[in-house]
């Protein structure tokens, strides 16, 4: 019986020492997890902010173009324009009521108006002449060379404005880079004015 008994007690010697095993090896997990519940770092708190500021400026961005939009819009149909909207137009024949024309990608006008044009487009072609004045919202804008504006241009803003024909008025407003290859335009600008024989880019 004594013999028997020894290997008994020998067995449940390890069974105590695992469950304290056990235990000491749980303790890391216990203090790694205390520590990962800190509050968030300085580091964050700066990218929250740049993110935060960087949305805004989107939104401000984006605001500021949507009411330049549609205050050039509002302008002319209050004013009593006829409104002609679609992708690409093109006009074969003078156009002979005040319009305002829209178009996603660009405007073709190739007889000129008896009438005041406000134009907005990704790209506009002017020839023929217009008898009144001419507004324009968008990328670029050209006065072929039998292109005649007996009115004034008005460009709320554009990037490239390329003046081959001629304008009797004024031209002004907002652009990027003006190209005249006539002296006939005048009056204030905004934007680089090139007057040489270099085609526009």
């Amino acid at each position: 019986l004594t013999g028997l008994s020894q290997p008994m007690a020998s067995e449940t010697l390890p069974e105590e020492t695992n469950g304290e095993n056990a235990m000491t090896s749980e303790q890391p997990h216990e203090t790694d997890q205390k520590q990962s519940t800190g509050k968030p770092g300085a580091g964050c708190m700066v990218l929250l902010l740049l993110v935060l500021i960087g949305g805004s400026l989107v939104f401000y961005g984006f605001g500021q173009i949507w009411f330049t939009v549609s205050g050039f819009e509002s302008r002319y149909v209050d004013a009593g324009y006829e409104i002609v909207e679609g992708n690409d137009l093109v006009f074969s024949e003078p156009i002979e009521s005040d319009s305002y024309i829209y178009a996603r990608h660009s405007i073709l006008i190739e007889a000129g108006a008896s009438a005041n044009l406000a134009l907005s487009s990704h790209e506009v072609v002017i020839k023929g002449i217009v008898a009144g004045d001419v507004a324009f919202l968008g990328g670029d804008i050209e006065l072929a060379e039998n292109a005649v504006i007996q009115g004034n241009l008005n460009v709320t803003m554009a990037s490239n404005v390329v003046i081959r024909g001629i304008i009797q008025g004024e031209a002004t407003g907002t652009w990027t880079r003006l190209y005249s290859y006539s002296d006939s335009a005048k009056g204030p600008s905004s934007g680089k004015t090139e007057k040489d024989d270099q085609k526009p880019q």
